[in-house]
């Protein structure tokens, strides 16, 4: 049986165990061993907790009715509008939780104690009593991360607590930070010492448990690295940041815990010859890709998500639309688009500043890294039927394309100057004053060209993209416009790829070779990294790692935006932002970037005083054509990139949110909960 169909059995099991619509457990002593310790109860029962994980997927969101951030169908609000990876005309600030993760997260929890209490006295007597323990263990480690990268030291509970009538006696603790790192670590060593190593979609392993690991312990590597001016104790318990003196040996699990996973067989999907449909099919094949570790799979009768009617763009949804606007800045990291190699924005503009012509409007990616064009889509291109058509505005026929054109607004990531407000601008240039789907047109030569094209962007309100781009990853391009509905969304999502695993291990590995760790198990740190990190690139159709000097180099970085090609990321060196540029392409709207910045303690500069930046083309209507298929207008371009005409507001990430608020109310409840610093 599909463990998706187990999942939701194990929601109805838990439901009958529960009086809760919560799907909370009774009281330990009403669980009975006839309903519970059985293969099939116990199959459903663990499902019913992997249900309830706190992944982070296409229903995280601090809106819509969620629990705790998590379980929400309205995902407007995430992550990755805080990390210059997107942006959306609902959410132009950045994203700082509010929901509070910890009781939702704290009854799976318990769930899991009752499991790992009650199954040793069924060793023997029930089939696979042992790799269950584990596979429970497993779920508590997971949910204990969770919180633990949201808030630092967390009471740890390894026991079903019982009411006694006196509340003082559920209060418990935080332990510190380090305490509970290396209890989540001796978890998920027992589930990869005992679980199975069968592959079922949906629930974990070991060489899934093993693929977690590297991903918990690099992020505790890089905390005690990198974040000790956050560090925090209280009454000499270090609730926030983790001894630099244990960086080494974080690295060295995670290191491990990565090969480790190699272990399972998972590969790099590369099914298809075309690397940039071989990169998108990456996540519209989950279910049968053997780059896939760990996956939350959806049902259509009961376990949904609305993520493609929320996030295409307006004319390929029934509803909603257009909140899935890339940024440029984001987009300029990937090789094979034209760059000034002095401020690595893209080059627009010739020596003497004026615009270069375009012949199309595909000519300017024609030759990006085909992973862009897996992950954002391409105007010119068709999309669920649809031609896409980005276009800013028209330059009236009037002007030749071989004409001098001056740069309108300068693109320094500040200078927010409105269009309207340039002269030549006013003068020669056509812009929409309605949404791009209204259709308002130029007339030319006898056809109606669509000015704003008919996909954004534009000055006006409405639906368009803020940013001149649309993404593309997850959306399920197999759906036709009137199969996009809300509450229709059943593509899987990966919670864990082999690709992160690959990366998690070449960062350990340069990371330890940069402090002086140069071999590990008869292996060459620096040559491993780069064959890990050059698998992910050619799969990418990137430009490959010529030599281990390039990941060994602690020349120090220069960190500010606009210096160099990618100096959009930070890094204290060279070699170590080489590995952290390329997370930030392959793992970008996956929910991951946020929690990397975070760990590498680069958030409150790289995202200070932060403007999004867009990329917007101008058509020329002299000789421009119109494509009879599509209806698309065809001509040269010029392209502006400036920082986006809308949602050009300033951002700064504050230092207190590398550690969250504890929630108060669960303070009141618990006393001895100490708050985090800055709050």
């Amino acid at each position: 049986m599909n463990y998706l169909k187990h999942i939701l059995l194990g929601l109805a099991a838990c439901a009958t165990i529960s009086s809760c619509s919560d799907l909370d457990i009774e009281p330990k002593n009403i669980i009975s061993g006839s309903d519970i310790y059985s293969e099939g109860g116990i199959t459903a029962y663990m499902a019913g907790l992997y249900g309830r994980l706190p992944m982070e997927d296409f229903n995280m969101t601090d809106d819509g009715g969620g629990k705790d951030g998590f379980f929400g169908w309205n995902c407007i609000v995430w992550d990755m509008v805080s990390t210059g990876e997107s942006v959306n005309r609902n959410q132009t600030g950045l994203y700082v939780p509010q929901k509070g993760y910890w009781s939702e997260g704290f009854k799976v929890i318990r769930q899991a104690n009752v499991l790992i209490e009650d199954l040793p006295q069924y060793v023997g007597t029930l089939t696979g009593a042992e790799s269950w323990i584990a596979e429970a263990k497993f779920i508590r480690a997971y949910t204990y991360f969770a919180m633990v990268k949201r808030y630092g030291g967390m009471p740890i509970i390894t026991k079903p607590q019982q009411a006694t009538g006196d509340d003082s006696d559920l209060w418990v603790a935080r332990s510190s930070h380090e305490d509970c790192i290396d209890f989540i670590l001796e978890d998920l060593d027992y589930a990869i010492e005992n679980m199975t190593a069968n592959k079922v979609a949906g629930r974990a392993n070991r060489y899934v448990a093993a693929a977690f690991k590297s991903r918990v312990a690099l992020y505790a590597a890089s905390v005690a690295k990198y974040g000790e001016m956050y560090n925090y104790s209280v009454d000499g318990v270090q609730v926030c940041g983790l001894p630099a003196s244990r960086a080494n040996d974080y690295f060295t699990q995670a290191y491990k815990a990565a090969l480790e996973t190699e272990k399972g067989g998972y590969a790099l999907y590369e099914a298809d010859a075309d690397k940039s449909e071989n990169f998108r099919n990456v996540f519209l094949n989950a279910d049968k890709s053997s780059e896939s570790v760990f996956v939350r799979q959806y049902n259509i009768n009961n376990n949904v998500h609305s993520f493609d009617a929320v996030y295409c763009p307006p004319r390929m949804t029934t509803t909603y639309g257009d909140r899935y606007n890339v940024t440029l800045d984001w987009v300029e990291l990937f090789d094979g688009l034209p760059l000034d190699p002095a401020t690595g924005h893209l080059k627009v503009v010739d020596e003497d500043g004026n615009y270069i012509v375009f012949n199309d409007e595909k000519e300017l990616f024609a030759n990006a890294e085909p992973r862009l064009k897996g992950s954002i889509m391409i105007p010119g291109e068709t999309y669920k039927g649809v031609c896409l058509d980005i276009r800013a505005g028209l330059i009236k026929e009037n002007v030749d394309p071989s004409t001098p054109i001056a740069k309108f607004v300068a693109d320094d990531g500040q200078t927010t100057t409105a269009w309207s407000n340039v002269d030549w601008f006013k003068n020669n240039v056509v812009v929409a004053s309605k949404n791009p789907k209204d259709g308002e047109s130029y007339a030319y030569n006898g056809s109606n060209l669509k000015i704003n094209g008919s996909d954004g962007p534009t000055t006006g309100g409405g639906p368009a993209t803020l940013t001149g781009f649309h993404g593309l990853k997850w959306i399920n391009t197999n759906w036709t416009v009137a199969e996009t509905q809300l509450h229709r969304g059943t593509q899987t999502w990966i919670d864990i790829r082999y690709a992160e695993v690959l990366l998690n291990r070449a960062e350990a590995a340069v990371e330890l070779a940069q402090n002086g760790v140069t071999t590990l198990d008869g292996k060459s740190l620096l040559d491993d990294a780069m064959e890990c990190m050059n698998k992910v690139r050619s799969r990418a159709g990137a430009t490959l790692i010529a030599s281990t000097a390039e990941l060994s180099s602690t020349t120090p970085m220069l960190q500010e935006r606009g210096t160099g090609i990618n100096s959009f990321v930070f890094a204290p060196n060279k070699g170590l932002h080489a590995v952290r540029v390329e997370r930030y392409k392959e793992l970008a709207f996956e929910h991951k970037i946020y929690w990397d910045l975070r760990r590498w303690f680069t958030f409150d500069t790289q995202i200070h005083n932060y403007r999004r930046r867009m990329l917007a083309p101008f058509m020329f209507v002299k000789d421009a054509t119109v494509d009879a298929e599509s209806g698309n207008p065809v001509g040269k371009y010029i392209y502006e990139t400036r920082v986006c005409e809308r949602a050009n507001n300033s951002l700064s990430f504050a230092t207190k949110n590398y550690y969250d608020q504890i929630p108060n109310g669960q303070r009141t409840l618990n006393p001895l909960l100490v708050q985090n610093n800055q709050y």
